[in-house]
Order: C-alpha cells, then sequence, then structure tokens
C-alpha cells in the first residue's frame, strides 16, 4: 500500500490515512508513505500543470512530481493506492514496480463526480493500469467505467468506529451542536444566534479548511472524535453541500455521515438524495431534516428538547448500526472480495469485537 501522508497533510485526506491505519492494523501489509523530494514545490507545480496540455501530458506518467521515488523490491499479492480525487494519480510516477511486482491492482478513490469526467479524462486514463476501480460516490461509478474500461465497484466511505463510538462508557454530552467542515451558511447564522442567547454551546469551524493541515492524521481524528462522541446533535449534508458548481448537482454521501452516526449522536441537516443513503441509512430519522429556515431549526431542536428520551434512543440507534455496518474493516473486507482475497483472522476477530460492543450498547440502553 502507497500512502500520500508523507506528501499532503491537509485535513480532508486524514479519514484516508486513518483507513489505511486500519488496514495494516488486519492484514499483512507493507505501508509505503510517499514524501517530499529535492524542489518539490517546483516539480510538482509543474507537473500538476503539464497534464492539462494536450501534446505533452502524456509525459506525466513518466515525470517524478518531486517526490522520493519509493522502489518496490519484492512481488505482491495486491498493490493498493488510496486517493482522495483523479489530481493525486500523477504521484504514481515516483512508485517503481508497481505494475510488475503486484499481481493485482486496486484503487481507491474517495471523490469524483460524474460531471469532472471531461475535464479529468487525462487523469482517469491512469486508471487503465489498475485492475479494479473502486469509488466512494456511487452515482460515478457508470459514468468512471464507460471511461476506464476497467471494473468499477461502489464501496462507501466509513469511520475508525472504535475511535468515534461512545460505548462501552459513555461520555457525558456537553456540547449541544457540533458541526465541522462544510456548512449552510443559513443553518450556521441560526446556531451562531442561539448561541449568542446562551441557549445552546455550539462548536463550528473557524479556519477554511485548505489551511487546515493537522501535524499528525492520528491526533486529529482523535479530536474530532472526542468533540463528535461528546455532542448531542451533530450537523451532516451531502457532500460538498456548500459548491454546487462542483458537485453538479449530485448529491452524495459524505464521510460526515458515517463518523456522525458512529458517535452516537443525532444527525440533523439534510440527508442525500443518492439511492445509496437510503440503502446504508435504512433506520427512521437517521438524518433528521431542520429544513433552510431559522423557525424549521428552532421547531426541530424544541421538539427534541421536549422529548429526551427520543434523542437518546436515536443516538443509540445510530451507534450501533455504525459498530455494524459502517467501520473501515468492512470496507477492506469488501474490496477483499473484489479481488478473490481471502479477509484475514485478525479482520475477523475486529468484526467479531464491533459486534460484541453493538450488543453491548443495545443491553445498556435505558428501560
Amino acid at each position: 500500500m502507497v500512502s500520500l501522508r508523507g506528501a499532503n497533510r491537509h485535513a480532508a485526506w486524514c479519514s484516508n490515512y486513518e483507513f489505511e491505519d486500519v488496514i495494516c492494523g488486519i492484514d499483512d501489509v507493507d505501508l509505503f508513505s510517499l514524501k517530499p523530494g529535492p524542489a518539490y514545490e517546483a516539480r510538482q507545480w509543474f507537473v500538476r500543470r503539464l497534464v492539462w496540455k494536450p501534446g505533452v501530458r502524456q509525459l506525466t506518467p513518466h515525470l517524478n512530481p518531486g517526490l522520493q521515488p519509493v522502489t518496490l523490491e519484492k512481488d505482491y499479492d495486491l498493490f493498493t493506492y488510496v486517493c482522495m480525487n483523479p489530481a493525486d494519480l500523477v504521484y504514481l510516477s515516483a512508485i517503481k514496480g508497481w505494475k510488475d511486482r503486484c499481481r493485482k491492482k486496486i484503487c481507491f478513490m474517495v471523490e469524483f463526480y460524474a460531471g469532472w469526467l471531461k475535464e479529468y479524462d487525462f487523469h482517469l486514463s491512469l486508471l487503465k493500469e489498475f485492475d479494479h476501480v473502486v469509488l466512494c460516490f456511487s452515482g460515478s461509478v457508470p459514468a468512471v467505467q464507460g471511461v476506464v474500461g476497467k471494473p468499477c465497484h461502489h464501496v462507501p466511505l466509513g469511520a475508525d468506529v472504535f475511535r468515534f463510538s461512545p460505548h462501552p462508557d459513555p461520555p457525558a454530552r456537553t456540547i449541544d451542536v457540533y458541526s465541522m467542515g462544510r456548512r449552510v451558511e443559513t443553518t450556521h447564522d441560526a446556531l451562531l444566534k442561539m448561541a449568542a442567547r446562551r441557549e445552546l454551546f455550539y462548536i463550528y469551524d473557524t479556519i477554511p479548511g485548505v489551511l487546515i493541515q493537522p501535524r499528525d492524521h492520528r491526533q486529529h481524528r482523535d479530536l474530532v472524535a472526542n468533540c463528535a462522541k461528546r455532542s448531542q446533535f451533530f450537523v451532516t449534508y451531502p457532500a460538498k453541500v456548500d459548491e454546487a458548481d462542483e458537485t453538479r448537482g449530485q448529491s452524495e454521501v459524505g464521510a460526515r455521515f458515517y463518523e456522525g452516526a458512529a458517535t452516537g449522536a443525532v444527525m440533523i441537516g439534510q440527508a442525500p438524495t443518492i439511492p445509496a443513503f437510503a440503502k446504508d441509512f435504512n433506520w427512521p430519522d437517521a438524518v433528521v431534516d431542520i429544513g433552510a429556515t431559522e423557525e424549521s431549526l428552532l421547531a426541530a431542536l424544541a421538539k427534541f428538547k421536549a422529548e429526551p428520551e427520543r434523542a437518546q434512543a436515536l443516538g443509540r440507534r445510530n451507534a450501533v448500526e455504525a459498530l455494524r455496518r459502517f467501520d473501515w474493516s468492512y470496507r477492506w473486507k469488501e474490496m477483499l472480495r473484489i479481488v478473490g482475497m481471502e479477509p484475514t483472522s485478525r479482520l475477523i476477530q475486529r468484526e467479531k469485537q464491533l459486534n460484541q460492543l453493538a450488543t453491548l450498547a443495545e443491553a445498556a440502553a435505558p428501560k
């Protein structure tokens, strides 16, 4: 497995590195971390721009974008490349031997919208070297397979559910509302007003996402998880909810839904309209729609205040379902199935522990 953790420290990528960490804990993996080499910034800038130039972009698969080269010195059953989007495929040129020394090759791409096909046509051509392409956004699978010509599959996002779960000893939910990352400004403004009136404790981001680069991805994930599992309400919206131009109208399930469910918080906001969401979150009020106005938000929160047992039951259901459905180990097991490989005993043991914790959480439900 080749990781971008040494080359890209943006917060949005930390979930990918968490996925890799879980895999390394449940399978026999040699993890290679790509790291900046001499003149990294200048060389990366050049290669990333060259890829957009017809007539010369064919050179990019042979040009290292300033990374320290990685050479595979033995044979492997499987090569796994975890990337955020097609732009990350230019880093493959820094890896020597992955095409020849790996029996099967799979790319796990977190973010791709079908409307990006034309602008990323050359990037996607680099996927033809893989045996399988796994996409987290289900609505993009047919489009990418039509271009790449290789089997493409949908495997949803997930979380290290052990990290995010409040069980077996749930902490006090001392945060009323937690919102991280992208948001809908009307909802944010309404929550700010309630916080100003001291009606609730509201935690939210004040720094643009592109500027958040944690020194340690594990510490960052721990911080997010610790805040979220101490929150009564967790704000969730479809991926890139504030970037309609990027999504081209495609509603998808971002990582926030899986993380929010795992924490046992009540997820409020808006559910994605993609059928994959209804399949994964097929229980009542998995996401409580709070509408688009301050009045609808206030009404939704007031209803939960009047019925606190409803919030407790819903949060518990979210946490239990996440333990049984959303852990990264389940995603890795599906990817192994796709390439025709069996899960290890460590993966099976993790599944057992997740299900045991889910049963414990159910049994601890108040009468």
